[in-house]
């Protein structure tokens, strides 16, 4: 296209971020697993293996941020300005881009993404001054917001001066035949678990009791050869493995669906059934094996 100019993001500091929490999580997380795995209790190996999978999940986040940072960039002409922001892409046409200021000379205070401190800023607030403001960025340092007629970006360029003399001149030049807009559907998960707490605090807790039930059935073969659980007797002990399997495909099944079937209003009912039978059901289950330890 005519003039068409490609900015990179800076990388450098989240990159170095990034590959040493990593390192961090990884090594808590192997360490966890050695060092219980030689313990006898099954309960205590249990909870190794747990807690060596807690600390997975960070690194296998942050391996996803950092390669969506990594495929990055922004282009600008005279049609509009296309982020490019992982797999997804945004197009504003060029007649939507109202005016470019750096973030250091605007006077406010914005709060910003969760991740800001290892140069991932990421995700949707809204402010009271500026209405929406997208996040598609790794630094707050020589960041620009762009206020479009819908919404305020927030980008981080590499080459800043560049950056804003590319897209002053493409406002300046104007279009000829102007790009067909196309949004990305981004959320903040922290806005969302503050917006309904009430499905996802129950869904958090399903999870931990899903998890406590793996530790408190490790403890539970290495005090009885058998164990009496409702109706149900399992000899041996170890059969009530059982029971935090099926807690735990309840819970995964609920942490899954629950979340979609909130965003449909005819549906949304039916997440708050599952958020709360999850929880009963992974409470339920704890409290039956606790009474069988002590019959």
């Amino acid at each position: 296209m005519d003039g068409e100019q490609k900015f990179r993001l800076p990388l450098r500091n989240s990159v170095l971020n990034i590959l040493i929490l990593c390192v961090l999580f990884s090594g808590l997380s192997v360490g966890s697993i050695l060092i219980t795995s030689s313990f006898l209790n099954a309960g205590f190996r249990i909870l190794g293996y747990v807690l060596g999978v807690i600390f997975m999940l960070p690194v296998l986040l942050l391996v996803f941020q950092l390669f969506q940072i990594a495929r990055s960039s922004y282009v600008a002409n005279r049609e509009g300005l296309t982020i490019n922001w992982g797999f997804q892409k945004m197009v504003i046409p060029i007649q939507e881009i109202e005016w470019i200021r750096p973030y250091d000379q605007m006077g406010y205070t914005i709060p910003l993404p969760s991740l800001e401190k290892i140069g991932v800023l990421s995700g949707k607030l809204f402010y009271k001054d500026l209405g929406d403001i997208l996040f598609f960025a790794t630094s707050s340092r020589h960041a620009y917001l762009i206020g479009t007629t819908r919404e305020v970006l927030f980008l981080s360029p590499a080459n800043p001066k560049a950056f804003e003399k590319g897209i002053q001149d493409a406002v300046y030049r104007g279009s000829i035949t102007p790009l067909e807009r196309k949004d990305i559907q981004i959320t903040s998960p922290t806005r969302e678990i503050h917006s309904h707490p009430q499905v996802y605090i129950p869904l958090g807790l399903s999870i931990l009791f899903s998890v406590g039930l793996f530790v408190l059935f490790g403890f539970t073969i290495s005090m009885k050869d058998s164990i009496r659980v409702g109706f149900v007797r399992f000899d041996p002990a170890a059969g009530v493995v059982l029971l935090p399997i099926i807690s735990a495909v309840f819970t995964t099944l609920n942490t899954i669906f629950a979340p979609k079937m909130l965003k449909n209003q005819e549906l949304s009912l039916y997440a708050f059934l599952l958020a709360y039978t999850g929880l009963f059901v992974s409470f339920a289950f704890i409290l039956v094996i606790i009474i069988g330890l002590y019959r």
